[in-house]
């Protein structure tokens, strides 16, 4: 309100509460962009426990039989 050319004494018209919401609209999704949830800061890939390995491996292992399946149909 305190850019606000006219005056309106303790009301707040709708065109400075609609510029309020923009301006809050603007910074929350300027926060949510600063970094994606995957994304490393130093952009370095994390290393993988044993066990995480393992259950990729057992991941890919299913996918080719699901394909293989799919393909013999």
């Amino acid at each position: 309100m305190a850019t606000c050319a006219h005056t309106h004494g303790r009301t707040l018209c709708f065109e400075c509460f609609r510029n309020g919401v923009e301006r809050t609209r603007a910074r929350q999704e300027a926060y949510a962009q600063r970094t994606l949830p995957f994304e490393r800061p130093d952009h370095v890939a994390p290393s993988l426990t044993d066990q995480q390995i393992a259950h990729r491996r057992q991941m890919l292992a299913y996918l080719e039989q699901a394909r293989g399946r799919v393909a013999s149909r």
